[in-house]
């Protein structure tokens, strides 16, 4: 995807209402160039196009792969913390980078529930099987004792989704 697809325009009443910039920003004066650094929550993901409200989005390009979020890919509830900078324009920013505000990894925990396509790791992190990294061969059963990478997200009644699983061997 081309860079022009990580360009968000904001409204006014986005800008006033929930500080998603700093400053109202016009096309009176220069741009600032520097970068900032603001918090979100995903909304929904779309082909390539990840929404963190009705009207800021950013391309899948953007999404950081360092560390030990290598296989994090947004969804829906998912928090992300956002790099932009301001453009010249009324209300034009540019998105440099996303990656998960909360990852931690959590060793030899038990699948407590599996339902489905859905699941649960000890009790307390959601996963699912449309978004989740398993090794080749490898599908979860209740029970089973994993290694998972986790990231903050919100999914009903869990604050925690699953990313990447990988069984703890016997």
């Amino acid at each position: 995807m081309s860079q022009s697809t990580s360009v968000v325009m904001l409204s006014l009443v986005d800008v006033l209402s929930e500080d998603v910039l700093p400053e109202v920003i016009d096309d009176s004066g220069p741009s600032d160039v520097g970068t900032r650094l603001t918090t979100a929550r995903v909304t929904s993901v779309s082909a390539d196009i990840v929404c963190i409200d009705e009207e800021t989005y950013f391309s899948l390009d953007v999404v950081s792969e360092e560390g030990t979020v290598s296989d994090f890919m947004p969804y829906k509830g998912d928090w992300v913390e956002v790099e932009y900078s301001c453009l010249p324009g009324p209300y034009n920013i540019k998105v440099h980078s996303a990656k998960p505000l909360f990852c931690k990894h959590l060793e030899e925990v038990c699948i407590t529930s599996l339902q489905g396509r859905n699941g649960v790791v000890d009790n307390t992190v959601f996963f699912t099987l449309d978004s989740l990294k398993l090794p080749d061969g490898y599908s979860p059963q209740k029970y089973d004792i994993v290694d998972v990478v986790i990231v903050g997200s919100i999914q009903s009644c869990y604050v925690w989704r699953a990313i990447s699983m990988t069984p703890v061997p016997n």
